[in-house]
């Protein structure tokens, strides 16, 4: 399964970078059929067919990690540079 890491630096707190996170999920849900479900303050567990990760906000950064089927294979590059142009939006 092809794996992806990304990071954005933030500079707010993190029940700020909760709710920016909350608007950009509910935009993924609608867009994509994403969801996303948080387990603490700062984990959410996101999925999909043909993908699973993770969401984390940790003190400066806000790290995405997602693994994704074989079927998605051909467009990681596009999704890792659409989750980047989305967190930079968000935190940039």
């Amino acid at each position: 399964m092809p794996k992806l890491e990304i990071t954005q630096s933030h500079k707010v707190t993190a029940a700020e970078a909760k709710q920016k996170l909350d608007g950009l999920s509910k935009e993924l849900s609608e867009k994509y059929g994403l969801s996303s479900k948080w387990v603490s303050d700062t984990e959410a567990k996101v999925e999909r067919t043909g993908a699973t990760g993770v969401i984390k906000i940790e003190p400066t950064t806000v790290r995405v990690n997602l693994d994704l089927s074989f079927a998605l294979s051909p467009i990681k590059s596009t999704v890792e540079t659409k989750i980047q142009n989305e967190l930079k939006k968000l935190f940039g």
